[in-house]
């Protein structure tokens, strides 16, 4: 064989080993999305199948700030994905048309094209590595997040930490209404004392007018010292959270956030029955230490890429709604975190879900925000019961029913009562102050299905009724 022979065949062996294998994993890069150009940070795709992946999110048109962007199949310049490389020429994309992919070895010497969007926007990449083939449509208008919105606030805990966190509020407070209360606990990447990196991830979602509108609510970003970590006083020395300790303090920095709670729950109008905690990476430990540990503070938790020494799971966190997040190919926090907490949960009784990612990296939660039932997921979720909530069966010393238009309750105890309704959205819509054995008028209120939440005492009860 000739050596042009032999040099057009290692060719063709090498352009059919990089378009017939699938990559373990893609990843979106560029300043057309939150990535920027640096490699570090690039967006991981959801791998669907063995060859075809997806990634949804806001990009942005190019104006001259080269708003582009690219695919790469690592954390590093090596190899990428992109569009023609015949000529120095980039690609404008339209919305939905399939386009042709090309493999970019960083010493190939071509020309380092990229892909932009004709005008910015939230879209769906779909990339399909046997056929080459790249597909990005437009799925949503995209707002320009305005993280002033988030007040700049300081916490003093007991313990004499100053607590940094950035406050949201609903867009309006309404008289008699009480609203939901999210902490979100970030990464190990955004500690520090600057009150801005916590924003990094995850702020946006709460920031759109249509969120706001459909989830009013307080929401709360502090930010851990650069010195400590959520559940624990300092990094630990691994992330396998088989290493972590079961019986220990609470951590500096996560008594500072329980407290930074009790304090919304006692002097602003949030709702105890919706008392929401999200955390990633670090968060996600920090989510779970402090679900696991006041379980009855909290309607639901989701910790993303995070992890529990499993013996702390026990019968009190079924109280919890839970739903958790990893990556299987996770190279930073072992998936088996997740996998692990998830059957545990499930063997306490809890309610939860596990939602485990393809291919997915340690930086998954681009994906997850995107998600179209994440933020309905919470938001739908209120306190369960505990030993001292119960759902009214027949021997408690409740009774709660409605009849012809009237909400009827009756009590063994004659402790004052205190009587709240919901409507199934979650708003509060009506609070009845009285005695026992009483039968109140409804006549405000449409026929429909009402949550109703009876205060006795320091014992609380659920259940539903029907007008």
């Amino acid at each position: 064989m000739t050596m042009k022979k032999l040099y057009f065949a290692l060719c063709l062996i090498f352009v059919w080993c990089t378009t017939a294998f699938a990559y373990d994993i893609l990843y979106v890069v560029g300043d057309a999305c939150s990535s920027g150009w640096d490699p570090n940070a690039a967006l991981a795709m959801t791998k669907e199948s063995a060859d075809s992946y997806t990634w949804s999110g806001p990009l942005k048109k190019n104006s001259g700030k080269q708003e582009r962007f690219k695919f790469l199949v690592a954390r590093s310049w090596a190899t990428s994905l992109t569009c023609r490389l015949d000529q120095s020429e980039h690609q404008v994309i339209a919305s939905g048309q399939e386009y042709d992919l090309y493999v970019k070895l960083e010493t190939d010497g071509k020309p380092d094209n990229s892909f932009q969007v004709p005008e910015t926007g939230v879209y769906r990449i779909d990339v399909n590595t046997a056929s080459m083939k790249m597909t990005c449509t437009k799925i949503a208008d995209y707002e320009e997040p305005d993280y002033t919105l988030f007040s700049r606030e300081t916490f003093q805990a007991s313990s004499g930490l100053s607590l940094n966190y950035r406050a949201l509020q609903p867009a309006t407070i309404e008289v008699d209404t009480r609203y939901p209360l999210v902490i979100f606990l970030h990464g190990s990447g955004e500690r520090g004392n600057d009150n801005e990196s916590q924003l990094r991830y995850g702020a946006d979602q709460f920031l759109t007018s249509q969120n706001r509108a459909d989830y009013p609510a307080f929401v709360l970003f502090p930010q851990c010292p650069s010195e400590n970590f959520w559940p624990f006083e300092s990094q630990p020395a691994s992330f396998d959270a088989t290493t972590f300790p079961t019986d220990y303090p609470i951590s500096t920095s996560n008594q500072a956030v329980k407290e930074l709670i009790d304090y919304y729950l006692q002097n602003e109008p949030v709702d105890p029955d919706r008392v929401y905690i999200v955390g990633i990476s670090m968060g996600g430990m920090g989510t779970f230490d402090l679900a696991c540990r006041f379980p009855e503070t909290f309607a639901a938790a989701v910790p993303i890429c995070g992890g529990i020494q499993v013996d702390r799971i026990d019968s009190r966190t079924k109280r919890v709604y839970w739903r958790l997040f990893h990556g299987d190919a996770d190279g930073v926090v072992p998936v088996n975190n997740s996998r692990s907490a998830y059957e545990a949960l499930l063997e306490a009784g809890a309610t939860v879900e596990y939602v485990e990612i393809p291919g997915g990296d340690h930086f998954i939660w681009s994906g997850v925000f995107a998600r179209e039932d994440f933020l309905p997921w919470i938001f739908g979720k209120r306190r369960q019961p505990s030993s001292a909530v119960s759902s009214l069966p027949t021997d408690q010393p409740i009774r709660c029913y409605a009849q012809e238009g009237k909400l009827v309750v009756n009590s063994t105890d004659d402790t004052p009562l205190q009587i709240d309704l919901y409507n199934t959205s979650g708003a509060r819509v009506c609070t009845l102050d009285g005695e026992v054995s009483a039968a109140t008028p409804l006549p405000s209120l449409s026929r429909g299905v009402y949550l109703v939440t009876i205060s006795q005492g320091t014992n609380r009860y659920h259940t539903k009724v029907v007008l």
